[in-house]
């Protein structure tokens, strides 16, 4: 079923879905431009804090938001997606959640504050519970916000949600924390950083909503939305505990230092294409929703998210594999080398990371969530094992037993993604293969680059730069000459391009 109004008739269905498909293409264009922006201020943001702040106070600050973002999930309890996912939806369904979510903050932020000493002592790290108890204070403010943004997400206004993130990290978390670590203030630079953007991103999603906030409760409605809520709340449970094992037994077992080049490894591999999985899951989760019962545009929209995921994830995780020393000495500096070989191994790891989104962003748009849960479960214990297995070989061996654990989520997703729709195992199967070959080819000409310009005693940017040129040449050159490699999906790029850049029709 189409989101769009139109009524039914003679070539309606085929405007129907031209509206949604351009909605959809502005919504990621939005999300991703705005995402690539700040992919880029927080490099140059992680670039000043790594040489103002020691990687213990990061450590800390890791370990502590682990324990908020637990508590985030069970004070949301998947209501916000279920305002997304309801094909109708009042204003009587977006009080009672917001209501929800409101009182389930309150009190969750209210234990998070008593309870910090006896959180911290699972870490075995002094200085954990007071970044907890500060964090905690943030928390009930964005519980008044979390229905908000789920309904600027279902309207598609992704042009203001994506301004909204964007405002919210430079006045926010990159003023503050840039300011207080000059001044000194260490971990604490951190912990303000944080309070201060959440504070301003849920006071923006408010005003954006205005003219439907409000508080109210009908047991009714919150009990239809519990139901599809209990199985995204599974779902969002496994993934918590999949997502921050590995920081947890780093932490337990190896100390905060270990956990400070840990994280940055882990945060710093998953912020290009992290932001980019976040785009996907912003403009695709509404999109499917709409189109739920239509099987075949369904299954035309999976694959193509699946390809546009491959198109872009594969050649970029070759690319920092190869030239992981160079991206984390120029960035975090020399004091980060030993986040060098954890930050190459889960490179390497980067399709599986982003690439089972699609699918979980599928399951819910299905209602599927109970049998997407189970998987996310497993998911969490594999990571777990992989973690602990992992860490008698310290950080790198915790980085190899995750990567193993991603490896098969991603598998595991990947046919689950198959059942729900009409696609078939070859098609998916054909969609990989073709990126791995390039992405093979690309990361061979920046390995070639790269490993000429080492034994030349050449500085980390020369190396980086040249290595990035190099790749760039390869993909185009295969673009040129065999063009059949990038599928439907390089087609579809290339004509949306030209369609949103008349200019470019020129050199298409």
């Amino acid at each position: 079923m189409s989101s769009d109004q139109t009524p039914p008739g003679p070539g309606r269905k085929q405007e129907r879905e031209k509206s949604l498909t351009h909605r959809t293409v502005d919504g990621f264009l939005w999300s991703a431009g705005g995402n690539a922006v700040q992919v880029v201020l927080r490099m140059l943001v992680l670039a000043v804090l790594a040489r103002l702040i020691d990687p213990a106070s990061f450590g800390i600050v890791s370990a502590a938001l682990i324990a908020i973002s637990l508590l985030e999930v069970m004070g949301q309890v998947g209501t916000s997606q279920a305002i997304i996912q309801r094909l109708e939806l009042n204003k009587r369904d977006i009080h009672t959640a917001m209501s929800f979510t409101v009182v389930t903050s309150l009190l969750m932020g209210g234990l998070l504050y008593l309870f910090a000493p006896e959180i911290a002592a699972l870490f075995g790290m002094e200085g954990v519970a007071p970044a907890i108890q500060l964090l905690a204070l943030a928390f009930p403010i964005r519980g008044f916000s979390v229905v908000s943004e789920a309904l600027l997400q279902r309207w598609m206004q992704f042009h203001r949600l994506a301004g909204i993130t964007l405002a919210s990290y430079v006045f926010g978390y990159a003023l503050i924390a840039l300011t207080l670590a000059h001044m000194g203030w260490g971990v604490f630079a951190l912990i303000y950083g944080q309070i201060v953007q959440t504070i301003i991103l849920s006071l923006c999603h408010i005003f954006f909503t205005r003219h439907v906030f409000g508080l109210g409760f009908d047991w009714k409605i919150l009990r239809g939305m519990l139901v599809f809520s209990g199985g995204v709340s599974l779902s969002r449970f496994a993934n918590f505990f999949a997502m921050n094992a590995d920081n947890f037994i780093v932490g337990r077992m190896l100390g905060a230092e270990a956990l400070g080049f840990y994280s940055r490894a882990f945060n710093f591999m998953i912020m290009p294409v992290g932001l980019l999985g976040n785009a996907l899951d912003i403009v695709l989760y509404p999109a499917m929703s709409s189109i739920q019962n239509d099987e075949e545009r369904l299954r035309r929209a999976y694959l193509r998210a699946v390809s546009l995921i491959a198109l872009t994830v594969m050649p970029l995780s070759a690319v920092m594999v190869v030239l992981g020393q160079e991206m984390i000495l120029i960035v975090l500096g020399g004091n980060w080398t030993e986040a060098v070989v954890p930050f190459q191994i889960l490179s390497a790891c980067l399709l599986f990371r982003i690439g089972y989104k699609a699918n979980t962003i599928l399951a819910r748009a299905k209602g599927a969530v109970y049998r997407s849960a189970w998987r996310q479960w497993l998911f969490a214990i594999l990571v777990a094992v992989g973690a602990w297995g992992g860490h008698f070989w310290g950080i790198s061996g915790v980085a190899s037993g995750v990567g193993f654990a991603l490896a098969a989520q991603f598998l595991m997703m990947l046919n689950f993604g198959r059942s729900l729709t009409l696609a078939s195992l070859g098609e998916l199967a054909s969609i990989h293969l073709r990126h791995l070959t390039i992405a093979v080819l690309a990361g061979g000409g920046t390995y070639a680059s790269a490993t000429f310009l080492r034994a030349q005693d050449a500085p980390h940017l020369i190396v980086l730069v040249a290595g990035g040129i190099s790749a760039g040449v390869v993909l185009l050159t295969l673009a040129i000459l065999a063009p059949r490699l990038y599928g439907e999906e390089g087609a579809w790029v290339l004509g949306t391009v030209a369609e949103k850049l008349p200019a470019a029709k020129r050199f298409l």
